[in-house]
């Protein structure tokens, strides 16, 4: 398939999906005085090569990765599928650093858990990208509806990004997205939005 065609079925997917599913970009928010090269998307491989304690998550701690992760962007619609990632990636705006700035996820409550948010410590430098990313790893966490992302240092809001996770039944090509030849590996490269 060529990236051309790729395109049009991300495009596709994205129009054969319910509206209410769409209409998660209302409530978007990037401050393009702090940060910059915001991007945000799904992601499907991502080499883990440790964990740091995050004692305000579900499972208290949080995987790391040397190589930053990838993320396709098509759209802010996530199916609940196992293994499959979702996140933000940004760079703080030129001459800034932020450190001990706060990311958080907010969520519908996890089954049998009730965690509806979790959080750990960020920095943001000007001459790299941090990147964020939940990924599904467990079948209480693949809970549907508003997923939000975001990050602020010292009450001040840096971006917010909101997600809606649906059903895979209800995403078009959802079980191809993470094989060798799916959507995922033919989508573009990030791109900064707006």
């Amino acid at each position: 398939m060529s990236r051309t065609a790729a395109l049009l079925l991300s495009a596709a997917c994205l129009a054969a999906l319910p509206a209410a599913a769409q209409e998660t970009s209302a409530d978007l928010y990037i401050n393009s005085a702090l940060v910059a090269d915001v991007t945000y998307g799904l992601n499907c491989a991502v080499e883990i090569t440790g964990s740091i304690d995050a004692p305000d998550t579900d499972r208290g701690a949080v995987d790391v990765f040397d190589i930053p992760p990838e993320l396709t962007p098509i759209g802010q619609v996530v199916p609940a599928l196992m293994g499959l990632g979702f996140g933000v990636r940004a760079r703080a705006a030129d001459g800034v650093t932020i450190s001990n700035a706060t990311f958080e996820v907010f969520h519908p409550p996890f089954p049998g858990r009730g965690t509806a948010s979790q959080s750990w410590r960020a920095t943001y430098s000007d001459d790299a990208h941090s990147t964020h990313l939940y990924r599904f790893d467990f079948p209480y966490e693949a809970v549907t509806g508003t997923w939000v992302m975001q990050a602020s240092v010292e009450g001040e809001l840096l971006y917010r990004i909101p997600f809606t996770v649906i059903p895979p039944e209800d995403y078009p090509g959802a079980r191809e997205l993470c094989d060798p030849a799916g959507l995922l590996s033919l989508a573009p490269a990030p791109h900064k939005p707006g």
